[in-house]
């Protein structure tokens, strides 16, 4: 079970993360919440709040038909909440929404995330909530043990269910009740929101931004471990054309052979490798531009306001909307999904070359010499794991953006865009991709050993991550005992994230 931490302090000495509805990114995000840094709201931000405040409180006061503040929601939107019922209507609200699902938690990092993210929306004033509200977020998302909260029941269109469970938990607290929460509009505020999925994919971006980087040092492993082309990363082929991830990809795969005898003539063994090693620029650099633009959507998202409704500062009235609608999240999720599964396909094709007599010149399976039985590289069946987590990898790149959620509450809510499907799946993904990556790394430094290159002829990128991953190897051991990846895999991401991050 995830939801472990201990309760947390907020020493006046520690970090902290300002925000103000307009500059989180998934970078400051994450960074803020692996360094336990405490949240504010920036103080030019509390004289908005306090203003579309008053304006829910007249509209409460006076009557006024305004949906989710006097009235139901959803297919209950037509009918009023009286006055003297409000704050009761707001707790049952929130609790009814409550139902648990059976299944796996979100993770303590997400939850106060996702406080994070919300504090971050209602610094903008366009939610009407109470500063008392926004008070006992921040305490919470600082002090406080995270909950127990599902990580299902969302569609798409608002993370209603695990946002309720947190909503009933923050409200439970001592502060909230001393506060006199919830106030009209303030549940409906808590779980109209998409603070799950949001949350979820910024911690992805980063993991995503730190695989693909991890890809491309994998790229230049493999080219040493099967003494592949490098002409295919010449400036000159990437002087003749205008893709800019292409380049870039190529220049970083350079970098990491630097000072590598692949440059010196007759290294290569083929005139021309198979298209999985020379189309890595290609395909790397494709994906790269995709995930850039990628994390330029979910920074704009993580700025936007998702509450329905907002309340215009300049009028006073409420407006009803759906800022909610994860279609953009979405279409952004299932392209970065089939992008990264290109990737790990052509791992997987390298994979299988680098233990191919045709293709590595090398024993079968990598063993020690020829004729063995046993021994090598695929007597470890690495191969076969590889294609599983790729296979798996392919399947959660499926798109998720059309699929139908049909008629929900009596039709009104009839269309959904499945972002937390879209996004779990991309967890998923990245997750085979770490184990993939890995295990390409072992079968390239596995073929390095075997050719008897001194680490000093290999690249300046790759002798690091060589000394790293070769201890780990059971080489002329294999069969002795049962080899794990685990120890391999945790040591290649932390190196990752020392360099990536």
């Amino acid at each position: 079970m995830e939801n472990e931490s201990k309760r947390m302090t907020h020493p006046s000495h520690r970090s902290g993360l300002v925000l103000d509805g307009q500059s989180l990114s998934c970078e400051t995000l994450v960074q803020a919440i692996d360094a336990e840094y405490a949240f504010e709201v920036d103080d030019l931000c509390w004289a908005q709040i306090q203003k579309s405040r008053a304006f829910v409180e007249d509209i409460v006061a006076q009557g006024t038909p305004a949906y989710g503040i006097t009235t139901g929601v959803g297919s209950q939107k037509d009918y009023m909440v009286p006055q003297r019922d409000v704050a009761a209507y707001n707790m049952r609200l929130v609790r009814a929404h409550a139902t648990r699902v059976p299944g796996p938690l979100l993770p303590d990092k997400i939850l106060r995330a996702m406080l994070a993210i919300m504090i971050n929306e209602f610094s903008q004033g366009h939610s009407g909530v109470s500063r008392a509200l926004i008070e006992t977020m921040i305490e919470a998302a600082n002090t406080e043990q995270m909950p127990e909260i599902d990580a299902s029941g969302s569609v798409g269109a608002s993370d209603l269910v695990p946002l309720a469970q947190l909503a009933v938990w923050l409200l439970s607290l001592d502060a909230a009740k001393e506060r006199g929460l919830p106030r009209a509009k303030e549940t409906l505020s808590l779980i109209n929101h998409n603070a799950v999925t949001l949350s979820l994919g910024a911690f992805a971006i980063v993991d995503l931004k730190q695989l693909t980087a991890l890809y491309d040092l994998t790229a230049a492993v493999t080219l040493e471990g099967f003494r592949g082309n490098v002409g295919s990363l010449s400036e000159a082929v990437n002087r003749v054309h205008h893709r800019k991830g292409q380049r870039e990809c190529a220049a970083k795969i350079r970098a990491h052979l630097e000072g590598s005898k692949l440059f010196e003539n007759g290294e290569a063994r083929f005139l021309q490798d198979p298209l999985s090693f020379r189309a890595m620029p290609q395909a790397h650099g494709a994906v790269t531009e995709i995930v850039e633009r990628f994390e330029e959507i979910w920074n704009e998202e993580l700025n936007t306001v998702n509450d329905n409704p907002i309340i215009d500062i300049e009028t006073g009235a409420p407006n009803s909307h759906a800022n909610m609608d994860t279609t953009r999240l979405t279409l952004g999720l299932d392209t970065v999904r089939q992008a990264f599964a290109k990737i790990t396909d052509l791992s997987g094709e390298r994979i299988q070359k680098l233990q191919w007599p045709t293709f590595s010149g090398l024993p079968t399976g990598l063993a020690e010499g020829e004729g063995q039985a046993t021994g090598g590289v695929q007597f470890l069946n690495l191969g076969h794991i590889a294609a599983s987590l790729i296979t798996s990898a392919k399947i959660w790149a499926r798109p998720h953006l059309l699929i139908s959620v049909g008629q929900l509450a009596d039709g009104v809510e009839d269309t959904s865009s499945h972002a937390m499907h879209a996004v779990q799946d991309l967890q998923r993904q990245l997750d085979a991709g770490w184990k993939i990556a890995t295990i390409e790394l072992i079968i390239a430094v596995w073929a390095i050993h075997r050719r008897r290159i001194p680490v000093e002829d290999l690249g300046a990128g790759v002798r690091d991550i060589y000394d790293v991953i070769r201890p780990f190897l059971p080489i002329n051991t294999e069969g002795d005992a049962p080899f794990s990846l685990a120890p391999v895999i945790e040591a290649v991401k932390k190196l990752s994230r020392h360099q990536f991050y």
